[in-house]
């Protein structure tokens, strides 16, 4: 060098992109950060690291951590509850199927295929993510309360069309097939190798397949 002083190693070069495109970049770097290492990992420091950015990038868009973390829990609640509510018909017939077991089965399978697509989503709404703070802790609450009342309609209307509605508690049975779709979902993403979809529904199938398809005697 022409001074004789030897430098340090450049700072991360953040190129030019648009706003919107740079806070989904620091969010999605914060969400790795939470779900590999807890919550407590996700600095301002730490996120500008993840995201190949220097921190004045970070605090250009978010002023603090608090504000950072109130905007990755507020776009992953809403994108979580519009996957799960894109998948979940109003009422059963409106997507063409009746059967409550073929229903299911075609549900989980949707299901599962929106976990794979995002991974890091799920497995910060599914997972005991180590320092969570009581806000995201609401949120999937709030998340579950929505689906489980979005499932106790199908399986409301599912029973009026087949006659058993009489037989039916339907929180009880949205509860029980959400939980199931949550054990099937957190198996998925920590061994996604040892539990295709394709695991889950054939084991449903021969399951169902033993249940005799009764309705009332009139």
């Amino acid at each position: 060098m022409k001074d004789g002083r030897a430098r340090g190693p450049r700072r991360p070069y953040a190129p030019r992109v648009p706003d919107a495109v740079r806070r989904d970049q620091l969010l999605d770097a914060a969400l790795r950060l939470i779900v590999r290492s807890g919550h407590g990992s996700a600095t301002m420091d730490n996120v500008a690291s993840e995201a190949k950015v220097t921190k004045p990038v970070v605090y250009s868009f978010y002023g603090n951590r608090a504000e950072l973390l109130a905007a990755l829990l507020k776009r992953e609640q809403q994108h979580a509850l519009a996957q799960m509510l894109a998948i979940l018909p109003p009422g059963a017939g409106d997507d063409g199927i009746s059967n409550w077991r073929t229903a299911t089965a075609v549900l989980l399978t949707d299901f599962l295929a929106a976990v794979a697509q995002s991974p890091d989503r799920w497995a910060c709404v599914l997972l005991n993510v180590p320092g969570m703070p009581p806000e995201f802790d609401v949120a999937r609450t709030t998340i579950r309360q929505r689906v489980v009342a979005r499932i106790a309609r199908i399986v409301v209307a599912t029973a009026a069309k087949s006659g058993t509605e009489v037989l039916i508690d339907s929180e009880i049975i949205a509860e029980s097939v959400l939980a199931l779709f949550e054990m099937a979902a957190r198996l998925t993403i920590n061994d996604p190798g040892g539990y295709p979809a394709e695991r889950f529904t054939t084991t449903l199938a021969q399951v169902f397949s033993s249940i005799p398809n009764r309705s009332p005697a009139h």
